[in-house]
């Protein structure tokens, strides 16, 4: 989307002109804009004053009203689409996972997960029902039972990163970082490449003690990209507290020498800005 295309859909659809009004909601669906509170008007208006004229895309309008409805809270517009919603499509897998969001919207927990426990019964390889009751842990808090969804979930569907990720998240909140290090090690395997799991993954390995093979990783992401000041300073830190093990080292002291003038280089370009920064790798304090 151009930029001030949406903003320009935005304005016309305030002429409450029906095309206009479809495109914006469209717009919104095709580039995953979140904004409730324009679905709901929008799609309410058109709800109400055109939806014979909708065709088939009146379900699509009336999913999107619902879940805006049930974001805003919205009582009247969440009970009606769901109602035609169920009476369209009885036997909708997805019209059922709606039924669940509307029971968490009204904090209807219980019911909620009681919907997408059954979705799950007789569809086991549902992974948005997985998700959506992973999102409904995580939203009321409940880390362990969040984690035990997750790992149910990743014994079936174990290359889904998305979802490591998300687990390595909430290990990582808690201060199980051990936990942590082992789901990027699973990031790791599918995507060896990724600045950001190298990264993290050696950092984490830092924060538990694995010196050594963080400096690898820092060593790696340093190799594949020179000028990546995070990966520059975690390679300084790591040796700095590896530097008595490694008096002897050459190899060692020389990766610390282009570490430490790679970020000096760095700092140079950014003037006085950067001028604290060269103190402190000149003092040889690090």
């Amino acid at each position: 989307m151009e930029p001030g295309e949406y903003e320009s859909l935005v304005a016309r659809a305030k002429l409450k002109k029906f095309g206009d009004q479809v495109e914006l909601l469209q717009s919104m669906r095709t580039h995953k804009i979140h904004q409730p509170e324009i679905a709901l008007l929008h799609g309410a208006r058109l709800l109400t004053n055109s939806q014979s004229k909708l065709g088939s895309d009146v379900w699509t309008i009336m999913e999107q009203v619902f879940l805006a409805a049930c974001e805003l809270g919205a009582d009247d517009w969440r009970s009606y689409t769901l109602r035609h919603l169920t009476k369209r499509f009885p036997t909708s897998t997805r019209v059922e996972r709606l039924k669940g969001i509307g029971q968490e919207s009204i904090k209807d927990w219980g019911e909620a997960k009681k919907t997408y426990d059954k979705l799950l019964k007789d569809k086991p390889e549902d992974t948005v029902t997985h998700k959506r009751l992973i999102a409904m842990f995580k939203q009321r808090g409940q880390v362990p039972e969040a984690v035990q969804a997750i790992n149910t979930y990743l014994e079936t569907f174990s290359t889904d990163g998305e979802v490591w990720h998300e687990l390595a998240e909430l290990y990582i909140e808690h201060g199980l970082l051990q936990r942590a290090v082992f789901c990027f090690e699973e990031l790791m395997v599918a995507n060896p490449r990724s600045m950001y799991n190298i990264l993290t993954y050696a950092e984490l390995l830092y924060s538990t003690g694995e010196l050594e093979l963080s400096r690898k990783y820092f060593a790696l992401a340093a190799h594949l990209d020179g000028a990546c000041l995070r990966a520059l300073w975690g390679l300084v830190t790591v040796n700095s507290m590896l530097a008595e093990k490694d008096k002897a080292n050459e190899k060692m002291a020389q990766l610390q020498t282009f570490a430490i003038d790679r970020l000096k280089a760095a700092y140079k370009k950014q003037g006085a800005h950067g001028k604290l920064a060269i103190t402190l790798l000149s003092s040889g304090q690090l």
